[in-house]
C-alpha cells in the first residue's frame, strides 16, 4: 500500500462508520454500537453525469445489501424538481452513465433482468435497450480509462470488449502450455488462476440497427477510448512494445474510423493514461508519468497532466 493513501483510507473508514451509525439510529437516546449487519444498509453515490442541457443528472448508488461485491443502482434526477427515477427494477444494476451529445439517450453498463452489457435508456427512464454484451479480461492492465464513448452525431457507441488472443487455445488445453511471461491474472482474482489470454479491442455498435463491428485486431490490448469531436478518430491507449508482458508502457494512439488505420501519437519510455480530446479537437489531454521503463508491479510515481 502506498503510504500517502493511508490517511485517505482511514478517513473513508471513519466516514463509513459515521454513516452506518446515522443509518442505524438509536431509540430514545439509547446508545447503539455498530454491528456487522449494518454494513448492508450503507449507501454511497458512485458515478455522476450531468446531461448536456443541464436539466438532468444521472448517478449510480452503490448498494451492499446482497451477497458478493457491492453493486450499483442507476438513477436519473430532474434538476428542477429534484425528483429521481430508477432505471429498471429494484434488483437491476447500472453504472458508468454517459449521455449522448444531444442528451436524448443515456448509455450505461449493467444488468437488466437476465440481460447484461451496454444499454441505452431515455432521459425519463423508459426504453431501456441492450446494445451489446462486452466481455472483459483478467489480465493485469493497471489504469484503464473509459470503456465506451459516443460518436459526435449520437448514432454510434464505441466500446471495449475482449476476444481470445493467439495464446488462448494452448493455454487452456491439456496439457496447459504457457508461453507468456504475464501468466497470472490481476489481484482481483486472488492470484490463484491463470491469465485468460483474452485481448481487449475496440468495437462500435450502431444505435438504430444494433449491428456491431470490430475495429482493432491482434495480440495487443486497446482501452481508454474517446471519440474525436469531428467524428473521424478514436483515441486509445495500448502497450505495443515487443516486451509488453514484462514492462508497463502505455502510449497514446488514434484509430481512423473510416478505414481502421492507426497512428501513434506518443512514443515514450513512460506511461500515458486516459487521453481525452479538447472540445474543438485541437488538443489532447492525458495523465502520464516521467519515469522510464517500469515493470508491472508499480510505476513508483504519481501521474501528471
Amino acid at each position: 500500500m502506498h503510504l500517502h493513501r493511508k490517511p485517505v483510507l482511514f478517513a473513508a473508514m471513519v466516514l463509513a462508520l459515521c454513516a452506518a451509525t446515522l443509518l442505524c439510529g438509536a431509540p430514545s437516546g439509547e446508545a447503539q454500537g455498530l454491528t456487522s449487519s449494518d454494513l448492508s444498509r450503507l449507501r454511497s453515490v458512485g458515478s455522476v453525469e450531468l446531461s448536456p442541457d443541464g436539466h438532468r443528472i444521472a448517478y449510480s448508488v452503490t448498494m451492499r445489501d446482497r451477497p458478493g461485491r457491492p453493486w450499483g443502482q442507476l438513477w436519473i434526477m430532474d434538476v428542477d424538481t429534484k425528483k429521481s427515477v430508477r432505471v429498471g427494477g429494484d434488483k437491476d444494476s447500472g453504472g458508468s452513465p454517459l449521455w449522448s451529445p444531444d442528451g436524448k439517450w443515456l448509455a450505461f453498463d449493467g444488468h437488466q433482468g437476465e440481460k447484461g452489457g451496454l444499454f441505452v435508456v431515455r432521459p425519463d427512464g423508459s426504453d431501456v435497450t441492450l446494445l451489446a454484451s462486452p466481455e472483459g479480461t483478467n489480465s493485469p492492465l493497471p489504469g484503464t480509462g473509459k470503456e465506451f464513448t459516443w460518436s459526435p452525431d449520437g448514432k454510434q457507441i464505441a466500446f471495449i470488449s475482449s476476444i481470445p488472443g493467439s495464446e488462448a487455445a494452448e493455454a487452456s488445453g491439456d496439457p496447459m502450455v504457457i508461453t507468456r511471461y504475464l501468466y497470472k491474472p490481476d489481484a482481483g482474482e486472488g492470484m490463484t488462476r491463470f491469465n485468460d489470454n483474452l485481448r481487449l479491442h475496440i468495437f462500435v455498435v450502431d444505435l438504430s440497427s444494433k449491428q456491431v463491428r470490430q475495429l482493432t485486431q491482434g495480440n495487443t490490448d486497446e482501452h481508454s477510448i474517446d471519440w474525436s469531436p469531428n467524428g473521424k478518430e478514436i483515441l486509445f491507449c495500448s502497450n505495443r512494445e515487443p516486451n509488453q508482458d514484462e514492462f508497463f508502457n502505455y502510449d497514446v494512439f488514434a484509430l481512423k474510423v473510416s478505414d481502421n488505420s492507426i497512428r501513434r501519437l506518443t512514443a515514450t519510455e513512460y506511461n500515458e493514461y486516459e487521453p481525452l480530446w479538447s472540445p474543438d479537437g485541437k488538443r489532447i489531454v492525458f495523465r502520464g508519468t516521467r519515469r522510464g521503463l517500469t515493470d508491472r508491479e508499480t510505476t513508483m510515481e504519481d501521474t501528471h497532466v
